[in-house]
């Protein structure tokens, strides 16, 4: 008895969170979570006029160069990417937690990233 697809499976992506001042190994790249430069992206339970941004870099060492620093953007301006290559890449998701109304101090950080290909 044989079954055949239709439709090519879709691969998932893998994600990985990486805490502030961490750092995780990749196939083709290291990535160090080095500051939240900004965080002004409106709270969720508040209507605001300008949705804000928020502003990460992170060192990225592909193996065997040198390190580079890369700056992410969450807002009106995106730039999700940390490192590609060869159809490999590695993409910044998102940062949380998304900040509160209420100032609540330090926030712990966590940067999703993404890895898709070979």
């Amino acid at each position: 008895m044989g079954f055949s697809q239709d439709k090519p499976v879709e691969v998932p992506k893998i994600l990985v969170k990486i805490p502030l001042g961490e750092t995780v190994s990749f196939k083709k790249a290291t990535i160090k979570f080095l500051k939240v430069v900004e965080d002004s992206r409106c709270p969720a339970d508040v209507n605001c006029i300008w949705e804000g941004q928020a502003i990460v870099w992170v060192a990225v060492t592909e193996t065997g160069k040198e390190m580079k620093q890369v700056e992410l953007l969450y807002g009106k301006r995106i730039n999700k990417s940390i490192f590609s290559s060869e159809g490999y890449s590695l993409k910044g998701m998102s940062l949380s937690p998304y900040p509160p109304s209420a100032n609540i101090g330090k926030m712990d950080y966590v940067l999703l990233v993404s890895e898709e290909g070979n």
